[in-house]
């Protein structure tokens, strides 16, 4: 498989052998018999040296590696936040999103169903008008 490492394309050789815990991939899960998540994960891993190295990465440095393309981070205080987002979501960029957990932010993740430090795609970008807010 090829990955890009530092904007030169790298070809990594992988076996289907996986660490395992408790008869269980030790990292990243697939759905039933699928098996090219753990295989990018683990050519990505080999590409870093090791999986403790790539242990809590960041989505953008992931994407750039799979991808090749430029990535950029985009804080939340962004005033343009959404208009950033739309417009990538127009360009069919991919798009991640993560939040941190301290304090007050882990209850109001979990009670959203989300994990906290936990990368997540975006599917898409859409406005949502809110019916009653002309209502009083």
């Amino acid at each position: 498989m090829r990955i890009c490492k530092n904007g030169e394309w790298k070809e990594v050789v992988v076996d289907d052998y996986f660490p395992c815990h408790m008869g269980r991939p030790a990292f990243s899960n697939a759905h039933e018999n699928e098996l090219w998540v753990l295989l990018l994960e683990k050519a990505w891993a080999k590409l870093h040296g090791s999986y403790e190295r790539i242990e809590a990465g960041f989505a953008e440095n992931v994407l750039h590696d799979l991808t090749g393309a430029p990535c950029e981070v985009i804080d939340i205080s962004d005033k343009d936040l959404f208009a950033t987002l739309l417009k990538a979501d127009q360009n069919k960029w991919a798009i991640a999103a993560s939040a941190g957990i301290t304090g007050a932010a882990k209850g109001a993740l979990e009670d959203l169903g989300l994990i906290g430090n936990h990368s997540y795609g975006l599917i898409g970008v859409v406005e949502i008008k809110d019916i009653f807010e002309d209502t009083v």
